[in-house]
């Protein structure tokens, strides 16, 4: 715990790349090192460092590492540091991978899953969002493991599609792990959450600037195998992710839009320069078919129960009943909501789910047509 507290310490500190953190602890042999040592012992140890970062890292106050440890216990929030073995080396072997890694959820076995970036402009047109959530969709009924960054745009609409096929997902965000941002999207995180993982860089309570978002889209790509780009303009966030993609060596396909359309110069510009032109998830999941059988079987297959240990006096639809395919917790609603307007409440306690679980599940039923709602918190299942 002691060892924890002080990489936790080390990513609490802003205005220090990531970069100068990692090289840091690899030349001072850890977190405490960096800790302790002086500002001239920094900057001889990493010379690239500069001054004003050798300044914010004379910063020895853990009460910022102590509220952060607090806020995850209290949370549910997973602390993965780069000395743990469950930190995924696809990260591990990034120039720049985050000391810490903050996960909210269940984080897939990153190494040996399929996991593939959707990406796109947050300025999305009709085309964009359309194009997004069907690949986000096809990709996660094919069985990887669909990664996004959760803005506004084609991200969500690729976390949407994705979901909506019963997928596993990952949200990285540019925010503090506890930041819902954009606000609006809280049910899109709920459901991230609860059928993946949302991960972060950056510690609950810690304060984050305009600039993190790009930073963050090396974690996107480095989690991923490929990274696909469905919309962008010429100088956007997306397109940075492409080029981290191709720092990181890894496989770069575009969206083709019209040749005068704003939002697709960047993909129209992506494949120009040597990207894998791609209308369908088919087009990318061809490349990984070698290993695609085995992954499929890892990760998406879920076993459908055909029982369920409840109270004898509540009628429960079986779990064959029309619900193939959708995943458990949206099964388990939909299995208890046995009549009309039943309320949040009950739906809730009948299902056996927490709360943002059951109201992340009843929002993407809501999204898919199976169920409608009703005032005071009440919802219907459609037949």
């Amino acid at each position: 715990m002691a060892r924890l507290k002080y990489w936790v310490w080390l990513s609490c500190i802003g205005g220090v790349r990531p970069l100068m953190k990692y090289r840091l602890t690899q030349a001072m042999d850890g977190p405490e090192a960096v800790f302790f040592a002086e500002r001239d012992a920094l900057l001889a140890a990493e010379p690239r460092l500069t001054e004003r970062e050798a300044d914010k890292l004379m910063d020895k106050s853990l009460s910022d590492a102590d509220r952060a440890l607090a806020r995850c216990e209290e949370k549910g929030i997973s602390v993965l540091t780069l000395q743990d073995a469950l930190y995924p080396d696809r990260l591990r072997q990034l120039a720049d991978p985050p000391a810490v890694l903050y996960v909210q959820g269940r984080l897939p076995a990153v190494d040996d899953a399929l996991l593939l970036a959707v990406v796109g402009t947050r300025s999305a047109t009709a085309y964009g969002l359309r194009m997004a959530e069907r690949l986000g969709g096809e990709l996660a009924k094919g069985g990887a493991v669909v990664v996004s960054g959760l803005a506004e745009g084609c991200d969500s609409a690729a976390m949407t599609g994705a979901l909506r096929a019963g997928g596993i997902t990952v949200g990285v965000l540019g925010t503090a792990i506890d930041v819902v941002y954009p606000a609006k999207n809280k049910a899109l995180f709920d459901q991230v959450r609860a059928q993946g993982a949302l991960v972060s860089e950056y510690a609950p309570g810690m304060r984050t600037y305009a600039g993190d978002f790009k930073t963050r889209n090396r974690i996107i790509t480095g989690l991923s195998l490929g990274v696909t780009v469905v919309e962008a303009a010429r100088r956007s966030g997306a397109r940075n992710t492409a080029a981290h993609a191709l720092e990181q060596g890894r496989d770069v396909y575009a969206v083709p839009g019209p040749a005068d359309a704003y939002a697709s110069a960047g993909c129209n510009e992506l494949i120009a320069e040597g990207a894998v032109p791609v209308s369908h998830g088919a087009d990318i999941l061809r490349a990984y078919e070698g290993r695609y059988d085995l992954m499929r079987r890892a990760v998406t297959e879920i076993p459908i129960k055909k029982e369920i240990d409840k109270p004898q006096d509540i009628v429960y639809i079986d779990a064959t009943d029309g619900l193939e395919g959708l995943p458990e917790d949206q099964r388990k609603v939909l299995s208890v909501m046995t009549r009309p307007d039943m309320h949040a409440d009950d739906i809730i306690a009948a299902s056996g789910l927490t709360a943002p679980a059951t109201l992340a599940a009843l929002t993407m039923l809501q999204l898919a047509g199976r169920v409608t709602a009703g005032a005071g918190k009440r919802y219907t299942r459609k037949k």
